[in-house]
């Protein structure tokens, strides 16, 4: 389950990180996380090492790099996520992704949703033209994403699978309770790695589209149902793994609404909706 926020709801979770990180509208904003700032002088002195690191992923518009950093600059890896390219004034009084993203893992990390650890955020900025955002993380170390758990994957139908599933639909079920629309609930999202005896450790990454929803709960229905369909398209589960999986889902939602009958044909069929 996540965890009480205090006197805050979640909304507010999310608009304290973006005031504690002093973002700007009209002008650059660098945040750093508290004990990185040798990976905030690594980025200004040496931004070759960012420009260079290796490409995991790659976009139009964003690159996703892996970046080791030297011994004088904390000797950690990282992964940064590079936005450029962008329609400029789009944002120009509007948060980049990459502010809404940091925003969202500092306060899933509140809740208690095990989060990739935030470096620093920041945009480059110029009479509130937005040119260039980015983001950095530290590098999740021995964790692979959950592709092997789909048809075809080496590590279908095993205990680890289960887990996999179980244990982040716990997650998804606490921010759904709240009235978080998560938007990219896909296993290539969650990071895991083996602790033995079918038991995993599990890292969240890209929570750059989730979005608090204030909505009643019969409109939030909806982006319940849109969230686990994407997840359960991606795994293509039988009948029955999925009934269960979705009474798992249930019983860490209080605020779900649908019967576990009513939640499986409302989820099977929006899985069957083309992409």
């Amino acid at each position: 389950m996540i965890r009480e926020s205090g006197n805050l709801n979640p909304g507010q979770l999310k608009r304290r990180a973006l005031s504690e990180m002093h973002i700007r509208f009209g002008s650059s904003w660098f945040h750093s996380e508290p004990g990185f700032q040798a990976v905030k002088k690594a980025f200004f002195e040496a931004p070759e090492l960012f420009a260079g690191g290796e490409v995991i992923w790659k976009t139009r518009n964003k690159a996703v790099r892996k970046v080791t950093l030297p011994a004088e600059y904390g000797g950690i890896t990282l992964a940064f996520k590079d936005y450029a390219g962008i329609k400029p004034l789009r944002y120009a009084l509007r948060c980049s992704k990459t502010a809404l993203e940091a925003a969202n893992y500092r306060a899933f990390t509140a809740l208690g949703i095990p989060m990739a650890t935030l470096l620093f955020a920041g945009d480059d900025r110029r009479n509130f033209r937005l040119n260039r955002s980015f983001l950095a993380t530290r590098f999740a170390e021995g964790y692979v994403d959950g592709r092997e758990f789909l048809p075809g994957g080496s590590l279908r139908g095993t205990p680890e699978q289960k887990e996999f599933i179980d244990r982040n639909l716990v997650y998804v079920a606490g921010l759904h309770s709240i009235h978080c629309f998560h938007k990219a609930v896909r296993v290539f999202n969650f990071l895991w790695k083996p602790l033995g005896d079918g038991k995993i450790d599990i890292v969240w990454i890209d929570v750059a589209s989730c979005r608090f929803l204030s909505v009643p709960g019969c409109v939030f229905r909806k982006y319940m149902v849109k969230d686990l369909a994407m997840f359960f398209r991606d795994l293509e589960l039988p009948d029955e793994e999925l009934r269960n999986a979705l009474e798992n889902y249930r019983k860490h939602n209080p605020n779900c609404a649908l019967s576990g009958n009513g939640l499986f044909e409302a989820v099977r069929a929006e899985a069957a909706r083309p992409r």
